[in-house]
């Protein structure tokens, strides 16, 4: 079974921000969702370049994909970090 957008939100949706308490899914954080075969590529956008708790996010959201059948590696950019 191929993995889609849909199962890669699915995951997400658990995964809270720490200061905000609400789903990253909810918050709009998740930009774009790339699925080539066991490897997700995302981009995200935080509420602040800057945010103090981003490291933190950024691996709830890598482990969160991870669980994934048939998943194997996660790539999490910061889109704000691809402007730079």
């Amino acid at each position: 079974m191929a993995v889609t957008e849909d199962m890669v939100l699915d995951s997400l949706k658990n995964v809270m921000d720490p200061e905000l308490n609400h789903s990253v899914v909810k918050l709009g954080f998740i930009r774009e969702i790339d699925i080539a075969d066991d490897y997700v590529h995302l981009d995200i956008q935080l509420t602040s370049p800057h945010c103090p708790r981003a490291d933190e996010i950024v691996a709830m959201i890598r482990d969160a994909v991870k669980t994934i059948d048939g998943i194997n590696d996660v790539d999490v950019e910061r889109v704000c970090e691809k402007e730079a």
